[in-house]
């Protein structure tokens, strides 16, 4: 009986400390293209408002060669790109939903890098507490947004949701607002898992003491 306890413990430390399983589909990419994503885009799209003159298109490119970062993924052979590579406004990228339990926390990594020319350039990755909808991507809090006139390496983040819903969707995005130049924002090793619980033993899983067991020791 002296040895229960210590695997019983150990048992339940285990259990609690083994990694969630991972629920995106190839949130790395190495597929080579974009297998277990949908497409979407807003189309024609103009940013400032204005009507649009010069409409175009969100290209997604495995690998990309707009604004490649250094090294061009963060690990394996292959990374998201989404870009815009020709004067013109435009706003698209990927969306994957995802079955969930309500008011269990999620959380969502990965790495972006971003490529941009103007202050109209925009990359954004987040989570929508719900289906699929794009006029949503503007509103949600949940998100890791990266924009404007300049170039970065990659960079990583991470966003918690606790869904009030059973479907919640990851989302990238990439925008050009201006008829200027081009942009593209970059996504690696996209990972959605449930937040581990804390590793504690509760006063109820601990076993009683067995006094005919102690007795027969003795």
């Amino acid at each position: 009986m002296k040895h229960i306890l210590p695997i019983l413990i150990f048992s339940l430390f285990v259990l609690r400390t083994l990694p969630a399983a991972e629920l995106l589909r190839n949130g790395d990419f190495e597929t080579g293209d974009t297998t277990g994503w949908h497409y979407w885009e807003t189309y024609p799209w103009d940013g400032d408002g204005a009507p649009v003159e010069s409409p175009t298109h969100v290209t997604i490119a495995i690998p990309g060669n707009i604004g490649t970062p250094t090294p061009p993924t963060t690990s394996g052979f292959f990374a998201l790109a989404q870009q815009v590579s020709h004067n013109g406004t435009a706003r698209g990228g990927l969306y994957q939903e995802v079955k969930v339990i309500v008011n269990t926390p999620y959380i969502l990594t990965g790495h972006m890098a971003f490529y941009g020319d103007d202050i109209g350039d925009v990359a954004v990755v987040g989570i929508l507490d719900g289906s699929w909808n794009p006029a949503l991507a503007f509103t949600t809090i949940k998100k890791n947004y990266m924009g404007g006139n300049t170039v970065s390496s990659w960079m990583e983040f991470s966003l918690m949701i606790i869904p009030s819903k059973d479907v919640i969707t990851v989302f990238t995005e990439t925008r050009q607002d201006w008829t200027h130049g081009n942009v593209a924002g970059w996504y690696d090793n996209l990972s959605l898992r449930p937040v581990p619980e804390p590793t504690k033993l509760l006063p109820s899983q601990l076993p009683k003491n067995d006094s005919t067991c102690t007795k027969k020791q003795k």
